[in-house]
């Protein structure tokens, strides 16, 4: 998996966050994380986006607990990823 395709699958069904916070900038986001080595940075990174996402969402018109239940499995997305993403380059090293 390259760091495009991480983004691509990521971002598939983030619709509502794509619409509000914008395309570019969620890919932006996205490829940043996917784009560090270092589990705990990532993390920071992650979770960092994960609060923006809640507070465009909720910006948007979404109810708390729904921008929390998305932005809580957009996060998931984008960990379970980027542990894809980085055991498949350590394999091919």
């Amino acid at each position: 998996m390259k760091i495009e395709e991480a983004v691509t699958a990521v971002t598939a069904e983030a619709n509502a966050l794509l619409s509000c916070l914008g395309q570019p900038v969620v890919a932006y986001h996205v490829t940043a994380i996917m784009s560090e080595a270092d589990f705990e940075h990532a993390r920071e990174m992650q979770l960092a986006l994960m609060r923006r996402s809640i507070e465009a969402l909720v910006d948007d018109g979404l109810e708390d607990v729904a921008a929390e239940h998305f932005a809580a499995r957009f996060h998931g997305c984008v960990g379970s990823t980027w542990r894809l993403l980085h055991r498949s380059e350590a394999a091919s090293h």
